[in-house]
Order: structure tokens, then sequence, then C-alpha cells
């Protein structure tokens, strides 16, 4: 099972937005950012970095507010040891960031993995987040459903990517690149271009060798605590909106229904968007209506 490895590619561009190293305590953390005014933090899902915000960030931008897309401990051109990743790394990481960019209470969204580390910073620390977006995840306090099961089917990549050798093998071969991009989950097949810049990230070494304890170290560690309950008393103190595709073959529109038909077990102020023509990777997908679901809440809050 011997693949090439692969550096880091290039730097995307995208008009308008700008590049800095953050220093952290260990490393130095990239972070992309566009626009002025109130800042809104952005937690790509994984293996996707800032460019997943691609097309969000100009309509942040333009809407008047500050975008701030970081890559996360393990992927992306952030240069901090991804030895060192555990539960909670991402978070205290975010919360380093935050301390260094000089800001108080933000807006989050987040999606996928990303909203691990989201989650994690509402509940601890809920005075640094005003408000916050969950894309394609559920509440960790909800309780799983037999409805749920035909879903779950799809994701045996967290246990195959927790495996030590067999984990950075798949990132690095492409096997993981090619089955989170397809047809299992999304509607519209990405661009031959857009997929490629994902792939060539997904396959550098450091990135791949991170995945194995991204699942092993968070995701497992994060799963097993919500089947077992451990978030069931939480609350969420921030007003919330979580998003959804339509198509998300692992909450379709029938199980998302079901877990918001009451929130007030997740929150005090808790909501729920469906995006159609949409599956998994919504953001990919229909970039458009998300920045518009994103903006239309913040509006409606008065933000």
């Amino acid at each position: 099972m011997k693949t090439q490895n692969q550096a880091m590619p290039a730097l995307p561009e995208v008009q308008g937005v700008e590049h800095e190293y953050v220093e952290l305590a260990d490393g130095h953390m990239h972070v992309a950012t566009m626009g002025t005014g109130a800042p809104v933090l952005l937690l790509a899902g994984f293996g996707q970095t800032w460019w997943e915000w691609r097309e969000v960030m100009p309509a942040l931008a333009a809407a008047g507010y500050r975008a701030i897309a970081p890559d996360l401990r393990g992927e992306g051109w952030s240069q901090l040891p991804y030895r060192n990743i555990d539960r909670t790394s991402r978070y205290r990481d975010l919360l380093e960031l935050l301390e260094r960019l000089g800001l108080g209470a933000v807006r989050v969204v987040s999606h996928d993995m990303g909203s691990i580390s989201a989650f994690q910073l509402a509940l601890e620390h809920p005075g640094m987040i005003q408000s916050q977006v969950m894309i394609a995840v559920p509440p960790l306090q909800m309780r799983f459903q037999l409805g749920m099961v035909p879903g779950m089917r799809h994701l045996w990549h967290q246990e195959a990517l927790s495996t030590p050798g067999l984990g950075p093998w798949l990132m690095r071969s492409g096997r993981m690149a090619r089955h989170f991009f397809s047809p299992v989950f999304m509607v519209k097949p990405l661009d031959p271009d857009v997929f490629e810049q994902y792939a060539s990230v997904m396959r550098c070494e450091a990135n791949a060798g991170a995945a194995e304890l991204l699942c092993r170290r968070m995701v497992l560690p994060e799963l097993g605590r919500i089947i077992s309950g451990k978030y069931r008393a939480d609350r969420l103190a921030m007003p919330t909106l979580f998003v959804f595709g339509a198509d998300d073959a692992g909450f379709p529109p029938a199980i998302t229904q079901r877990i918001f038909s009451g929130t007030t077990g997740y929150g005090t102020d808790v909501r729920l968007a469906t995006i159609d023509q949409a599956g998994h990777f919504v953001v990919d997908e229909q970039p458009a209506a998300v920045s518009a679901a994103i903006i239309g809440f913040f509006a409606a809050l008065g933000e």
C-alpha cells in the first residue's frame, strides 16, 4: 500500500481575500480574511480548509461583515503540530486565535468537523459566541433514531481513517476524496478543478497523517459522548441556526423535522433551515443559498 508523499499545494487565490499567519503557542495558524465590520468566524469541514468558504466570504463582506476563516490544526496551510491533536485541541486553538486577534464575542459559522470545535466553544465559553450557524450537523443533545441507520452506513470512513497506517494511506491515495465528493454525499458533482483542489490538499503528507488522529482522538470520542448522552443536560445559550441540505443522506428532511420538532432541549433559540438541491456538502453545492441563510439569520437577530 505505497503512495507518493506530497507537499501542500500553493494557496488558491480568491479575489479580495487576504492571508496571514497568526502566532499561537506552538506554531502558526493560517487565517484567510475578507471584509470589515462585525467578525464572523468560519470553521470548515473535514479536509476542506478555509477554501470551503470561497463564495461565502465575498457575500459576508458585501453584507458588512469581516469573514475570518482559519485552517484548523491538522488541515490546510496552518503550521501547527498535528501530533498534539486531542479531543479539544482545536477548540483551545480557537480561544487563543480570538485572543491574538483581539476579538470579543463573534458570530460563528461551522460545517461538519468544524462544528465539533464550535460546539465545544459554545458550551465551554458561551460568552465568546454571539450567534452561530451550524451546517450539516445535528445538536449534540439529540437522541439517535432508527431512521438514521441507513445514512450511517456511509460513515465507514470514520473508523477506516482512524486506523493507523490505513487512514493516512486512504487519504494519500485519493480514495477518501473520491468517497467524500461522490453521489453518496452530494447532489451536484463538483467542478473538476474544485475537486482537484480539495483532493490535492487531502493527499498531502501532513494532512493525511493528521486525518488519522482527528478521527481517532476527536471524532470518534465525540460520537461516543453523544451516543452516551453526555450533552443531554447542556443548552446552547446563543441563537443557533442549523442548516441541512434537503438531500443529505444522513439527515433527510423526515429525520431533521423529527429532531427539531421540539428545540427547548437544545437551547434558548434554536432554528432549522433546509436548502434544496444539496446534500452534505451544501456550502459547495448551493453557496448562494447558504450565504443568504447566514446573512438572513444574522439580520433577523438585528446583527
